[in-house]
């Protein structure tokens, strides 16, 4: 054999020789490519038949000759290997002491292989070739394989160290394009990783695109109330909060004023905004209140389950949807909404004492209850008034 066979295993399981290429989505059975996948790996050693039927096991419960089943697996990802060249399955896929293996005496690049060795070299240039190899987690198509988890986990824990080692010396260099580009693609990777969100906010700040952090920011925002339940961190906020200072390039005027500070298009309902813009919204009032002497009014409702059982996710994030739908055509222009945890929001309420607060929130669980009267969550909440700022 003349050509060396290329394997890709970090995303999509692709297998090259010479100028063809066969991946998992060619054929039907993935549990083939399961197994050829668990050989390349271990091709190193000789894997006992006794350990690929276990493989098997979960497809052929009750297989009154196993022994068949495995012959015919391995004759099939023959079959698949020779689609790349005749023979090429007999010559890579040997028997051997009881067993098979992946013969040796065949060059095989397999680009997890390269990928820790550019990492385990420490040299910055061979961290950004490294992480350009990762086009995904290990085997992402096979995430469910007990052999892949902690394979899997291994690789993703080096690409997230390396790109948190790679990201900050991007951003010092001014390299803030080469940082989106790799920020965006982690998202992708990892979704629920904070950290790699941040990175890309501070690289698009430096870029001047601030309607893209806010973008981010939101995105994120979503993805960490409706998985975990929690708001972005301190940090993540400042970021947004940056994104949404905004310098005029032209001096207003009495005649543009009110241009400039207008709500663009129809106004209607309560205003609905995120937490932090809420909470600076409170510590104003708070401090016009230590002066005025007047009462203002927030109220939190909570969904909470009818029964014992918890909420499913699902059901929550409805409930969530359609209590926000609801809030926004009940309040009054003058009334302001955020949703501050997955199952929560806060409304402050300028206009009503704590008795037509309480009564606003009663209004609002009925409107719930008749208009999903199915739903297995309803509405708890509590009324407080907003504490007048004082000096330290």
């Amino acid at each position: 054999m003349a050509e060396i066979i290329k394997v890709k295993m970090l995303g999509k399981f692709s297998i090259t020789y010479g100028d063809k290429q066969i991946c998992h989505e060619s054929s039907r059975s993935a549990k083939l490519w399961s197994i050829l996948a668990y050989l390349i790996y271990n091709r190193a050693r000789v894997v006992s038949q006794d350990e690929l039927l276990s493989l098997l096991r979960t497809e052929e419960k009750g297989n009154a000759n196993p022994q068949s089943t495995l012959k015919t697996t391995v004759f099939r990802i023959r079959s698949i290997l020779n689609s790349l060249e005749k023979d090429l399955g007999l010559q890579l896929l040997t028997s051997s002491n009881g067993g098979y293996t992946i013969n040796p005496d065949i060059t095989i690049e397999c680009d997890y292989e390269e990928f820790e060795k550019l990492l385990k070299s420490k040299k910055a240039d061979n961290t950004l070739k490294a992480l350009e190899l990762y086009n995904g987690d290990f085997l992402n198509s096979f995430s469910s394989e007990p052999f892949v988890i902690p394979i899997s986990t291994y690789y993703h824990n080096m690409f997230a160290t390396a790109l948190q080692t790679v990201i900050p010396t991007l951003e010092k260099e001014e390299s803030f394009e080469k940082g989106v580009s790799l920020c965006r693609f982690a998202i992708k990777i990892d979704p629920y990783a904070e950290v790699f969100y941040q990175h890309l906010m501070r690289c698009l700040l430096s870029l001047g695109k601030r309607d893209d952090v806010v973008t981010v920011y939101e995105d994120m925002s979503k993805i960490l109330l409706s998985t975990f339940g929690v708001m972005p961190d301190a940090e993540s906020r400042a970021l947004y909060r940056e994104a949404l200072r905004t310098v005029n390039l032209h001096t207003l005027s009495p005649d543009n004023l009110y241009d400039e500070l207008a709500e663009i298009g129809p106004v209607s309902g309560a205003l609905i905004c995120d937490f932090d813009f809420f909470k600076m919204l409170y510590q104003a009032n708070a401090r016009m209140l230590a002066r005025s002497g007047n009462t203002v009014h927030i109220a939190l409702l909570s969904i909470v389950s009818r029964t014992k059982t918890k909420l499913q996710r699902r059901s929550l994030d409805l409930a969530m949807d359609n209590l926000q739908a609801l809030l926004s055509a009940s309040l009054r222009k003058g009334d302001t909404i955020t949703r501050c945890s997955s199952s929560q929001f806060l409304i402050m309420l300028p206009q009503a004492n704590y008795e037509n607060s309480s009564a606003v929130c009663s209004r609002i669980i009925d409107g719930f209850s008749r208009k999903y009267p199915h739903s297995p969550a309803r509405i708890d909440f509590f009324v407080k008034p907003i504490l007048p700022s004082t000096d330290n």
